[in-house]
């Protein structure tokens, strides 16, 4: 038998003819023994957006669990119809109130994303987007707070999530910081 993740077990139900013979087929998918409709179990797309100033890195605080209290990037799950670059300027807007170009395209990692006792398996698209001046900005929806962090001073442990911390890291070793002088008052 196929490996099934343990939440499969809670699914009975056909969402086409709602017959409680739905059955573990591969590593994916249910078949329904009734209908034999197909419900496959896809890996959700998030987006995770690495901002940086002046040789800071944007982070927030997060709020709620997963990983509460830990730093995370502003970003989210993509909606339908939605590209990465979409979901990139809408994320940072509602957690941030910051308004971006759209980023560049940097990596994708694997993730597992652990929501109300449901384990989902993601793809995080990160991108990454330099700002020249600090925006004006104020932590909402999934952030407690909003932190400028040096990237010399950034600690990995922090960051909650394996796959954005895995990104954080490849990031500060490949991209030089774009440092510029600050005028003086």
């Amino acid at each position: 038998m196929p490996h099934r993740p343990a939440e499969a077990e809670h699914i009975r139900h056909c969402p086409r003819c709602a017959a409680t013979s739905l059955s573990w087929h591969s590593t994916k998918n249910f078949r329904c023994n009734a209908c034999g409709f197909t419900l496959f179990l896809n890996v959700a797309a998030a987006v995770g957006v690495i901002i940086e100033c002046r040789g800071k890195i944007l982070f927030g605080v997060r709020r709620n669990d997963p990983g509460k209290g830990m730093l995370d990037l502003p970003g989210g799950f993509v909606d339908p119809e939605e590209t990465a670059e979409e979901c990139a300027v809408r994320e940072v807007l509602e957690e941030t109130g910051i308004r971006i170009p759209g980023g560049s395209y940097f990596m994708s990692l694997p993730n597992s994303y652990l929501f109300r006792q449901i384990t989902y398996s993601t793809l995080d698209l990160v991108l990454t987007v330099r700002l020249d001046e600090f925006p004006a900005m104020q932590a909402a929806d999934d952030l407690a707070e909003l932190l400028w962090v040096d990237r010399d001073e950034v600690d990995p442990e922090k960051i909650a999530f394996p796959s954005l911390r895995e990104a954080v890291l490849r990031y500060m070793a490949s991209m030089p910081p774009v440092l510029q002088a600050v005028p003086s008052p």
